[in-house]
């Protein structure tokens, strides 16, 4: 119900005694697998409410998908500014992340993140348009919320982990331009694909870091 959409965010489940019946399991068995999805924050409970759906906000990306921090400082939200969105065609690198062929039409959006007013890293997003039907540059840039709450509000795609690899790298002209860097100059580079509730990939974000004054920080829980 949760990877069909059925279940929306931010809903109330169904109640313990309802969903036994639907699907002929034990309590047990039941309040085994919602424990597993609160855990990995697909549902999350409200003392004296209930349990719900969650939702993709603010909150949520800086603490679980944001990790880019001052080397002298706390983390905080970044502000996203708008470069372009193009629809393009999958390479290599994207066709064998996200799970399609080569040639792919695809979708490439490129988004600059700024801390206390220094552009610190380039994101440039690569999406199946095929999963994103419809998805315009207008609809991307007024979006009220987080990227990933616009997939998961406007077209039923609920990213709930993802995986990243990070390499240094020398800027390349584009990136150097927006970063306020010379090209050639080593950056950090993170590959993150993000996956869904069926554990699909369904994003490719490769994110371009000035670590001159900044680093990438993770907490494990």
């Amino acid at each position: 119900q949760l990877a069909s959409g059925a279940l929306k965010p931010g809903q109330l489940i169904p109640s313990e005694r309802q969903l036994t019946t639907e699907f002929s399991v034990s309590i047990g068995t039941l309040r085994k697998a919602i424990d597993e999805l609160v855990e990995n924050r697909i549902l999350i409970r409200q003392q004296g409410k209930g349990t719900y759906v969650a939702s993709h906000d603010r909150e949520r990306l800086l603490f679980y998908f944001f990790h880019i921090v001052p080397q002298q400082g706390s983390k905080s939200y970044p502000l996203v500014e708008f470069v372009f969105f193009h629809k393009s065609t999958a390479d290599a690198e994207a066709a064998a992340r996200l799970n399609i062929a080569i040639g792919t039409p695809t979708l490439h959006i490129r988004n600059k993140l700024s801390l206390l007013g220094a552009v610190v890293l380039v994101d440039d997003l690569t999406l199946d348009q095929a999963r994103f039907p419809g998805l315009n540059a207008a609809q991307f840039k007024e979006r009220p919320n987080t990227i990933y709450n616009l997939y998961q509000e406007v077209f039923g795609v609920t990213v709930v982990r993802t995986e990243e690899r990070l390499r240094a790298e020398a800027a390349s002209v584009e990136h150097a331009k927006l970063l306020k860097l010379k090209a050639g100059m080593p950056v950090l580079t993170i590959r993150r694909t993000a996956y869904d509730m069926r554990d699909e990939p369904v994003e490719l974000r490769v994110s371009t870091v000035n670590t001159a004054a900044h680093e990438y920080f993770a907490e494990l829980l």
